[in-house]
């Protein structure tokens, strides 16, 4: 089995779930521009997620209180007032709130989603509220918005950010035994799950826990990435365009 990943909003609580957007939740395949799940979080970050820490989270992997990150200590201290320390699957599931159902496009998966928890609730099952609802206005809220895309990503830790279709990512390209680095192709994706991502089988990104927000202004007193190398064999770039540009 592989690891599925969802977007974490650890100061908010909050999660996104690709697969409320019936889409595919692995490492890579929400690096597409073209895909609700990353519009979803974009919105987000634009708005009421905007300076929060976030983070694409592997639901097979466990937090510990000795890793270095600031952002991995805090979740762990969440588990460890959880009563399961070092769980965080659990820890999200059951503590947190999936915010993909404000979303028009998630809509037919959410409401399905939503009328079985109703039945199951009202059979005497127990389960997490994970929607956060009022089971008698279940729906209220929900649906109301439209995912966008926006132009610059910005850390505000770090005082950068990258702007779609000007800060290239770059991707190698290997001779067919994978040996020999041969050149590298820009590729058409954000490459923002990367920067953040955090599994089992995914290397920590290098914007993990830091502040990000996103913007159509450009951030005045930033400096602009001017490229991005990605650190993994195209062929796992599941849905994304190769440009015919290479960069040498």
């Amino acid at each position: 089995m592989g690891e599925d990943y969802k977007w974490v909003n650890v100061d908010k609580r909050e999660y996104i779930e690709p697969s409320a957007f019936d889409y595919g939740a692995r490492f890579h395949q929400c690096m597409s521009r073209e895909n609700e799940v990353r519009n979803a979080l974009h919105s987000l970050l634009s708005d009421e997620w905007k300076g929060d820490r976030i983070l694409w989270i592997g639901d097979s992997c466990s937090v510990e209180e000795s890793y270095p990150n600031d952002l991995i200590r805090v979740l762990y201290e969440q588990t460890v007032e959880f009563g399961h320390p070092e769980d965080v699957f659990d820890l999200i599931y059951e503590t947190y709130r999936d915010v993909s159902g404000l979303f028009k496009e998630a809509e037919e998966i959410v409401r399905e989603y939503i009328g079985s928890y109703i039945a199951d609730v009202r059979a005497g099952m127990d389960f997490p509220n994970e929607f956060g609802i009022d089971i008698n206005h279940p729906f209220r809220g929900l649906f109301q918005r439209e995912t966008e895309e926006y132009r610059y990503t910005i850390n505000y830790t770090k005082g950068i950010y990258y702007e779609l279709g000007e800060t290239a990512v770059l991707t190698r390209n290997y001779n067919a035994d994978f040996s020999t680095e041969r050149y590298y192709y820009e590729v058409e994706v954000d490459p923002l799950s990367l920067l953040l991502g955090y599994g089992e089988n995914a290397k920590p990104g290098e914007w993990l826990g830091d502040a990000i927000g996103v913007s159509n202004q450009r951030p005045e007193g930033f400096f602009r990435i001017p490229r991005i190398y990605l650190k993994y064999y195209p062929y796992y770039h599941n849905g994304c365009a190769l440009s015919r540009r290479m960069a040498r």
